[in-house]
């Protein structure tokens, strides 16, 4: 079965002081029908500007390159017509601050219907109906009146719910969700993912989940793209970047990961340094400044993504089959 999405060294550049600067570089990767990837990294990798990229919500300014195919057809090229159609019908999408995603002079009950309503040919009566049943199955208690009620009325956790349920309400073939679950209590956030995920199997939409948060990955995901100073480094299942990670940044992050089942005091090990701004990338390995491992050829070298697996992937010198090609 073909993937519902495949993207092939994504780029996307903005203008800073009249000229063209990176955010995103030569991203690739894909999405099979009801599978969940997550899309980790440091704030400031470039998660939320290939997700944006993804469905052409960037500003006009900004210049992408690459290709972006959702069901075989080349999202780069549609027209408006095809864009509008895909946003809400095809692919829906959650953003990390719900109050800023929502009207706030509009009741709930008409921006579920609206979405309805612009995608599927129905009466205001049977939107109405739909909508009341979106919000039943997002758990949220007395659906009745929260549909008549504004987004200031709800709880943090009741307006993701609402979110969740105009992203899935025409049943996307793909779901996009930006760090879900950021400005949620741990109760609430481990709700909300067990909801994404039940909503997921239900309707076999596929998810692309975008987050920082470790813990989140391993629990809800099947593949991880591992994200640094807008490049993927590593990619695999959640068992092989788990328990078998090669980039040293990927292994910086699990280090620092507190551990629950700690028999002494054990402090964190943050990875020293910072990302690198796009106006001033290293000139060959992009963590090569943070990194402890790091050689004449890291500094002078940009790498490759190398196999390490059938299904695993590393953008480092240090990998097995990039060692086995400087071995020949």
């Amino acid at each position: 079965m073909a993937n519902v999405l495949e993207v092939d060294s994504l780029s996307v550049e903005f203008k800073i002081n009249g000229q063209y600067v990176h955010a995103v570089r030569d991203v690739s990767f894909h999405i099979a029908p009801g599978e969940t990837l997550g899309l980790v990294g440091e704030s400031g990798c470039g998660k939320s500007v290939t997700s944006l990229a993804l469905v052409r919500l960037l500003a006009k300014s900004a210049r992408t390159t690459g290709s972006v195919r959702f069901q075989e057809r080349d999202v780069l090229a549609f027209g408006e017509r095809e864009l509008r159609q895909m946003r809400g019908a095809d692919v829906g999408m959650i953003f990390q601050e719900p109050m800023t995603s929502l009207n706030p002079v509009y009741k709930i009950g008409a921006q579920i219907s609206e979405t309805l309503r612009l995608h599927q040919a129905i009466s205001p009566r049977k939107a109405f109906a739909q909508s009341l049943e979106m919000l039943r199955r997002v758990g949220i208690a007395r659906p009745e009146s929260i549909l008549d009620e504004y987004p200031h009325q709800l709880s943090g956790g009741m307006r993701q719910r609402v979110m969740i349920a105009i992203a899935m309400v025409c049943e996307p073939k793909l779901l996009i969700a930006d760090e879900p679950t950021t400005a949620l209590d741990v109760t609430i956030q481990a709700q909300i993912l067990e909801l994404m995920n039940d909503l997921s199997k239900a309707t076999g939409t596929s998810v692309l989940l975008i987050t920082h948060d470790l813990g989140v990955v391993a629990e809800t995901c099947d593949r991880v793209a591992v994200m640094y100073a807008g490049q993927i480094v590593e990619q695999g299942t959640v068992d092989e970047i788990f328990f078998d990670p090669q980039h040293p940044y990927t292994q910086g992050l699990l280090r620092a990961i507190p551990k629950i089942d700690a028999k002494t005091k054990e402090r964190l090990q943050p990875i020293a340094g910072t990302v690198p701004t796009p106006t001033r990338m290293p000139r060959g390995c992009r963590f090569s400044p943070r990194c402890q491992h790091a050689t004449d050829r890291c500094i002078a070298e940009p790498p490759d993504l190398y196999a390490v697996g059938e299904s695993h992937t590393s953008r480092c010198f240090l990998s097995a089959t990039a060692v086995k090609e400087m071995q020949r």
